[in-house]
């Protein structure tokens, strides 16, 4: 019995229900503010990336309060080797459970053709050369923005719809499921770019088709990280020299760690210790276990200087493309800056612990990892990824959309879930000072606001405005009354947009303040 297996399996397990626990919790009011991020935090690469983007490098070594796992995790890898892949992570755990399911019963055979283990360490040093340009490029691919991102945008908007359909369905076919969770209706979730989310997780999930764990062998730059952190790891494979040289170790691993010319070795970079290896016809001729010696493993990463100065270039190149775009793109971001409106956590405290302003774009883009944690705790659905607002390298940053929900007065989860600092904690009562936005009336479009025969009372967002910033005044004389906005008072929550009755486009928006910094 290969009780190392069983061990590794029950790992994985536990840690993804864990996972999903967490993320679950991860909503207002918030119980635990720590703990719901605790995946996103233990990410070695996301604490890096981090830092390296910071534009103020002794802003630094402020994450490091964030980021306390993440450190802890590199101490273990270093001690034992790369872990993390085989029995923690999430994605990992996913892709395994996918070709368990659907891959194995399709595909009988591995390809030993699809092997390039370099290619993720090439990967990583462009994701950080990009980085030390101020350009967030490694939330794509790391695994745990990347399964955090699908699992709060895609699957569970679309669990929340399945809720919502079996209570409105009581007497079908899943009436007795639907009675037994005593399910209620919930406020349904949509967000922007869920299907290319959801087709990205799936084809990270059919590149096992190709290979086993294709992504954790070649792509994953999180593994590329702890594999060469980890290379010198003391928990190892060994072979005793009672080798039959059967093989059969080489098609079980899922990693390509075991040389076809040599089974009695061992490529620790890329081991994960799972103990398929230990599955051997012949008992006790292969264990895992603790050592210090170097006899049996390889700890190189065959990475060749001329590929590595090709992704420092491609790391440089696109870190100056994404921060200077073309005339194209500065055009059309330009066009949607208007409405690039960050949530209330993205502020910037001065020394006494006071809100002293809201951060630049920079400060903004550089923390944020992309996760979709904010987009998911949040109860209106206001939180949007951004689309050309701010450019490439905006892409999927948290934006604030009205015409989606509004931002509630007396909540603040935002700040609360964020594991990078991109969104800080703040108090209800501080957002009276939060000044995200501004909302402003088309008067040619608000039904108030019309001359003669075409007025028609309407005072929905002056009785909507939870901060009393919008009141109705007679402005001409006429009697008539028209809603009137004081950009003073004004949050900027869009409350008023999400309820205004104009159609098809609303006679009442918000917009970014004029006074906030672009770059």
């Amino acid at each position: 019995m290969n009780r190392g297996k069983i061990l590794r399996r029950l790992s994985q397990v536990v840690f993804l229900v864990i996972f999903v626990l967490l993320l679950r919790a991860a909503k207002w009011p918030l119980q635990d503010t720590t703990a719901v991020s605790l995946f996103l935090r233990a990410d070695p690469l996301a604490a890096l990336v981090t830092a390296l983007a910071l534009p103020h490098f002794t802003s630094a070594g402020q994450l490091l309060y964030l980021f306390v796992p993440a450190l802890v995790l590199l101490v273990l890898t270093a001690l034992l080797g790369r872990f993390f892949c085989g029995w923690i992570c999430p994605l990992g755990t996913c892709i395994d459970i996918f070709h368990t399911v659907l891959v194995r019963p399709l595909r009988k055979k591995d390809s030993q053709r699809a092997n390039w283990p370099q290619l993720k360490y090439y990967i990583l040093v462009a994701m950080l050369i990009a980085a030390f340009f101020g350009t967030q490029i490694a939330w794509f691919l790391d695994p745990m923005p990347l399964i955090t991102r699908s699992f709060a945008t895609a699957l569970h908007p679309a669990l929340l719809k399945l809720q919502n359909w079996l209570v409105a369905h009581p007497d079908g076919p899943l009436a007795v499921l639907s009675s037994r969770l005593s399910l209620e209706a919930v406020r349904g979730r949509s967000f922007a770019l869920a299907w290319p989310v959801v087709g990205f997780f799936a084809f990270v999930l059919a590149l096992g088709f190709i290979s086993r764990r294709y992504w954790c062998r070649n792509l994953c730059p999180l593994g590329a990280l702890l594999a060469f952190v980890g290379r010198h790891g003391i928990w190892r494979r060994h072979v005793t020299e009672a080798c039959v040289r059967c093989e059969r170790c080489i098609s079980d691993c899922k990693m390509g760690a075991i040389p076809a010319d040599e089974p009695s070795q061992t490529r620790t970079p890329e081991c994960i210790l799972c103990y398929d290896c230990v599955s051997c016809p012949q008992v006790g001729i292969t264990r895992i276990s603790i050592s210090v010696g170097g006899e049996g493993i390889e700890t190189g990463t065959d990475v060749t200087r001329r590929r590595l100065l090709g992704a420092v270039g491609a790391g440089v190149v696109y870190g100056l493309l994404a921060r200077s775009p073309l005339p194209a793109a500065r055009k059309a971001r330009a066009t949607q800056h208007q409405f690039l409106i960050r949530p209330p956590g993205a502020i910037v405290r001065d020394e006494n612990g006071q809100i002293a302003r809201m951060m630049t774009e920079s400060e903004f883009r550089s923390q944020c990892l992309r996760c979709g944690e904010c987009m998911k705790a949040c109860i209106t659905n206001v939180i949007q990824p951004a689309l050309l607002e701010s450019g490439l390298d905006g892409l999927y940053t948290p934006v604030i959309v009205g015409a989606a929900g509004w931002c509630e007065q007396t909540c603040n989860v935002c700040g609360q879930v964020c594991p990078s600092g991109a969104l800080r904690p703040f108090t209800p009562e501080e957002k009276y000072g939060i000044l995200i936005a501004e909302a402003r009336i088309d008067q040619t479009k608000c039904l108030s606001w019309g001359k003669g025969d075409d007025y028609l009372l309407c005072l929905v967002c002056d009785e909507m405005c939870s901060y009393n910033a919008i009141t109705a005044e007679d402005t001409d004389g006429s009697g008539q009354l028209r809603p009137v906005v004081h950009p003073d008072i004004c949050v900027g929550c869009g409350i008023c947009e999400y309820n205004c009755p104009a159609q098809p486009a609303r006679a009442i928006r918000i917009y970014r303040r004029d006074d906030r910094d672009a770059t």
